[in-house]
């Protein structure tokens, strides 16, 4: 019986050691400073998105105005471009919210119209690219 009231008694005072080790100020402050560097990270991380997502939209925006008037090889070298930059913004959208893939895919569909409008003008062009790329 001594035994058990022994190893309750070393139990509880691991227990409350625990506790206060875990409400110790230093340890919150601790915790508190690594949420905030993760915060920061992550803000970082969305600012950088934004700012490649919104390059490739104003990238579109001219280049669209541009392609109508586009020699083949001009059309060539843009679609090139696209596709490389598409393929990388497919790739890192996999993290994005919901409202910022509608916004790329409105994007996206910006650039098909561009490219049959350029299609139209010019016929089939063919573009080598070597892009890996997922289409889901």
């Amino acid at each position: 019986m001594n035994i058990k009231l022994n190893l309750k008694t070393l139990g509880m005072a691991l227990t409350v050691s625990a506790f206060t080790f875990a409400c110790n100020s230093e340890t919150r402050t601790e915790t508190n400073s690594e949420i905030d560097e993760a915060q920061v990270e992550m803000n970082e991380t969305g600012v950088e998105t934004e700012r490649e997502y919104n390059d490739m939209a104003v990238w579109v925006d001219e280049n669209s105005t541009r392609a109508e008037n586009a020699s083949e090889e001009e059309w060539r070298e843009m679609r090139a471009e696209y596709s490389r930059r598409e393929a990388e913004l497919d790739a890192r959208s996999e993290t994005w919210d919901d409202e910022a893939k509608r916004e790329w895919e409105e994007v996206k569909a910006s650039w098909k119209r561009t490219e049959d409008k350029v299609q139209k003008r010019l016929g089939d062009v063919d573009v080598d690219v070597d892009v890996d790329r997922n289409n889901n």
